[in-house]
């Protein structure tokens, strides 16, 4: 197991959902209003969240290897989970319109306000490694994501495929993920004043990230089929790390690379499934609800994780 000294489960994951529930706290108390919640969300998109993964990503080893074997791993664990997921879910009774939703709740994990917070933060995980699983495992999200919400629903419009890659091609996580890479593996040095620029930036967005992640889950509806929602909810914080952890034991994987394994496959389905569902006629009903249910059983399942793996 990792070596974190006094480290201690509580002490990683209190502060991660302390501060999601100070962000419910305050969205219910009229601090973080919608129209709040969704300046902050569109600030950490496009500034936040790049700034922390670009700054990750230079200043993490890069040369640290054994990248092909866990992003196999996450990559087959997660395309396994998402095309079971297809196959169960008429069986649990999910109707043919509800199929791509329930899909996505299943295996869409929130990788950019959950798990990186815990990547860039837990001690002992090598940020090189986790930063190079990381930004592939966003655009497989986002494309199966599509896939399966557009094949569940009778007459979807064809061009939606193409704006969604070049949404993908544009999503400025990614570009600066590629961005941070090639500069980090260039040895480049950043200038110290642009070098505390990036960090500050980077300390803003994972508390604030945390703030809207509590915001968001108050302010979602529970409605729909609740039970579909607990059964998809189970799926994603439940089966995939028993997956993933079987198979990365199988393929040999290093105590550091089962955490950054099962860290992803542990967090909650992604908030942004519900705009996702809604946007592309889905239930977002069930999208809601699994959302909410998710990430009440992630405080379990990552609390195991870390038990396991980081102290």
């Amino acid at each position: 197991m990792l070596n974190t000294g006094r480290v201690t489960v509580f002490n990683l994951l209190a502060p991660i959902f302390l501060v999601i529930g100070l962000g419910a706290v305050l969205q219910k108390g009229g601090m973080l209003t919608r129209e709040l919640v969704a300046g902050m969300t569109k600030l950490l998109y496009w500034v936040g969240l790049p700034a922390a993964v670009f700054y990750a990503m230079v200043s993490a080893d890069l040369s640290d290897g054994g990248i092909g074997p866990l992003m196999m791993v996450l990559a087959g664990t997660t395309l396994f989970n998402a095309g079971l997921a297809w196959l169960l879910s008429p069986l649990f009774g999910v109707s043919n319109r509800s199929r791509g939703t329930y899909v996505q709740a299943a295996f869409r994990g929130n990788l950019s306000f959950v798990a990186l917070p815990l990547l860039l933060t837990i001690p002992g995980i090598p940020l090189g490694k986790a930063m190079l699983a990381f930004a592939p495992m966003v655009i497989l999200h986002n494309a199966v994501t599509v896939i399966f919400l557009a094949i569940s629903q009778e007459g979807a419009n064809r061009r939606f495929g193409w704006s969604t890659l070049v949404e993908i091609i544009r999503n400025p996580i990614i570009v600066s993920a590629v961005a941070g890479l090639g500069f980090g593996l260039a040895g480049a040095a950043l200038p110290s004043a642009v070098d505390r620029t990036l960090g500050a930036l980077a300390q803003m967005a994972l508390p604030l990230a945390l703030l809207c992640i509590g915001a968001t889950l108050v302010s979602v509806p529970l409605k729909g089929n609740r039970q579909h929602a607990v059964l998809a909810a189970a799926q994603k914080i439940l089966l995939a790390p028993v997956l993933g952890y079987l198979l990365g034991r199988w393929l040999g994987l290093d105590d550091a690379s089962m955490l950054i394994l099962l860290i992803c496959l542990s967090c909650p389905t992604a908030a942004i499934s519900y705009t996702m569902a809604k946007q592309m006629g889905g239930d977002e009903g069930l999208a809601a609800s699994a959302v909410v249910f998710s990430a009440i059983g992630s405080m379990v399942s990552l609390s195991v994780v870390i038990a396991l793996f980081a102290v």
